[in-house]
């Protein structure tokens, strides 16, 4: 599980680190994400604003849905489910890749 991890990385470093997770869970492990991605409709203000700061503090940036299943797809994962738990935080659940699926 990756706790508010990725946002602080950029792409190569977050891909990197998903296929380090995907390795360790072996293929019938699960890789879960747990973040705040920024949804459609949001203030724009508010994500540049934070996005900004996630790359001057952290090198990193705020992270869609659809931008955490590219990078998941680029580690040889593929996103299972993606489940909200609270009004700010979202699990992306990630499973490896294999044949046929």
């Amino acid at each position: 599980m990756l706790n508010r991890v990725l946002h602080d990385w950029a792409d190569a470093e977050a891909t990197a680190i998903l296929r380090r997770c995907a390795d360790a869970a072996g293929r019938h492990g699960r890789v879960l994400i747990l973040e705040s991605p920024i949804i459609s409709g949001a203030d724009p203000a508010m994500f540049a604003e934070m996005n900004l700061r996630m790359l001057v503090l952290a090198g990193g940036r705020e992270r869609t849905v659809d931008d955490y299943r590219a990078l998941a797809s680029a580690a040889g994962l593929r996103v299972a489910a993606v489940r909200d738990v609270t009004a700010r935080h979202t699990v992306v659940e990630c499973v490896p890749v294999t044949a046929g699926t």
